[in-house]
């Protein structure tokens, strides 16, 4: 009931279209109690609507479970709604090649321009990696450092 599957109850697996079988992935991991979610493009064969159901139930599980979410995209949109701290990872194992973190308030669909203006940065500092692959880059020059101050985007630090 928890992922929206009641109605599918008597179906068999191969009956179930590609939603619901993330539906079912999704419970099977929840049914472990994990402290972590591992996901891996949970929803890269997903249509748009169905990617956008998915996302939002995902939010909604991670809240309701008090646990974390460790996920893997390629889409740097997801990457956004989704996501509290992004790494843009390079060509060599585990090489971070810069980071982000998102201090913004779900949901994030009305919040365009802040998120805008971080995926032209991510953008940039992609090209900026491709071009210069074992380089590891800092988004936001030293010129720029700010305090922090909610709802504004800036690099992640520890």
């Amino acid at each position: 009931a928890e992922v929206g599957l009641q109605h599918a109850r008597g179906q068999y697996p191969a009956q179930l279209s590609g939603g619901m079988a993330q539906r079912v992935a999704l419970a099977r991991c929840l049914a472990r109690q994990p402290h972590v979610l591992l996901l891996d493009e949970p929803f890269g064969a997903l249509d748009e609507v169905t990617r956008t159901d998915m996302q939002q139930l995902l939010l909604k599980v991670i809240e309701r479970h008090n646990t974390a979410a460790l996920l893997i995209t390629h889409d740097i949109d997801e990457a956004l709604l989704l996501s509290d701290r992004i790494l843009l990872l390079g060509h060599s194992p585990a090489q971070t090649v810069a980071q982000w973190r998102i201090d913004l308030a779900q949901p994030r669909d009305e919040r365009i321009d802040e998120l805008g203006a971080l995926r032209i940065d991510i953008l940039k500092t992609l090209r900026r990696a491709s071009r210069k692959p074992d380089a590891v880059i800092d988004p936001l020059p030293n010129s720029l450092e700010r305090e922090h101050v909610p709802g504004r985007l800036y690099p992640y630090s520890t």
